[in-house]
């Protein structure tokens, strides 16, 4: 099954490609895109209804599949086919991107990514002159990095010692390495962790000492891969329509905000900080609350509050207390 999202992309890339593949036929297109010839024949059904605003019939695309199943697209107006311009903004952007991407160890092909970061300075002008000015910058020790680096081009077991922010303790273990990502502006080694049977993302640069072992990378062959799409360290995907909580956390939970996604963050005095997060799943985030106790105070919404409020009450009674 195809989704929207799959569809669309799909869809982008294919015009270009019938354009300079003329008379390619449904199966070759399927194979080059790895989807079946049924798939390639509702998406050219698509392609009818897609061209300039206006929706006449000289806006429109037409793919006709000839017998044979070559496939000719016509009407492919000239403005959706020519390539790309960047915005300035756009180009910055990519620019400083792909900056950050070199300084990863481990890039299967530097060259062609330095290559194409001087092509793109050669075009963009005034954009890579901005784009000089700005930078990603990365909190993990040269150390780390250079250690993570040597392990993942032997395939050895490294040993950490890593902070765990949440739990505020320094914690040993062994991961057998898989790859480095950027996330967020920050660097994250994703491996399988032993200790845990299971995978896991270690932030670079709350990893307090490392050691590459004589032993090798074993992952196991059915470890399921982390979804890289947004943040490991995120535990929820929030939409603008959820409840806005304001929570005030003391300094010694400031490390919220970096697991939980934050609209807002406000420094206070004494080092504490008030936050305001949507509320996807409100079990999730009162068990949150409750675990750090006296360390943040809900200001808000009211109604959550009081479901907070309810349950220390409920959990302090099994104790024989009352507040």
């Amino acid at each position: 099954m195809s989704s929207a999202v799959a569809q669309v992309e799909r869809l982008l890339n294919l015009v270009p490609y019938l354009r300079s593949h003329p008379g390619t036929t449904v199966g070759e297109v399927a194979e080059e895109f790895g989807v079946t010839q049924k798939q390639v024949a509702k998406d050219l059904n698509v392609l009818w209804f897609c061209g300039l605003p206006g929706g006449f019939a000289d806006d429109l695309m037409e793919a006709h599949v000839a017998e044979g199943g070559a496939i000719h697209l016509e009407n492919p107006a000239e403005q959706i086919v020519r390539p790309l311009r960047l915005s300035t903004r756009e180009a910055v952007a990519l620019l400083v991107a792909l900056r950050a991407l070199a300084q990863v160890p481990g890039l299967a092909d530097r060259d062609a990514l330095n290559r194409a970061i001087c092509k793109l300075e050669a075009v963009t002008g005034e954009a890579a002159v901005v784009a000089e000015r700005l930078s990603v910058a990365f909190e993990a020790r040269d150390v780390v990095l250079a250690a993570v680096q040597q392990a993942l081009a032997d395939k050895r077991l490294v040993h950490l010692r890593y902070y765990v922010a949440s739990r505020d303790e320094i914690t040993e273990r062994d991961v057998d390495p898989i790859q480095v990502a950027l996330i967020t502006g920050k660097a994250y080694l994703e491996g399988w962790c032993r200790s845990s049977a299971a995978m896991r993302m270690f932030r670079l640069d709350r990893v307090v000492a490392i050691e590459v072992l004589d032993q090798p990378a074993e992952p196991p062959a059915d470890a399921v891969r982390l979804d890289l799409s947004e943040s490991p360290a995120t535990a929820l995907r929030t939409d603008p329509a959820d409840p806005l909580a304001i929570l005030e956390l003391a300094a010694d939970s400031r490390w919220v905000p970096e697991y939980y996604p934050c609209e807002t963050v406000q420094e206070l005095p004494g080092g504490g900080i008030r936050v305001g997060l949507r509320v996807a799943d409100p079990d999730r985030i009162r068990r949150l609350i409750l675990r750090l106790g006296g360390s943040v105070t809900v200001l808000g919404p009211a109604e959550f509050a009081a479901t907070v409020r309810q349950t220390a009450q409920a959990a302090l009674a099994n104790y024989g207390q009352r507040d």
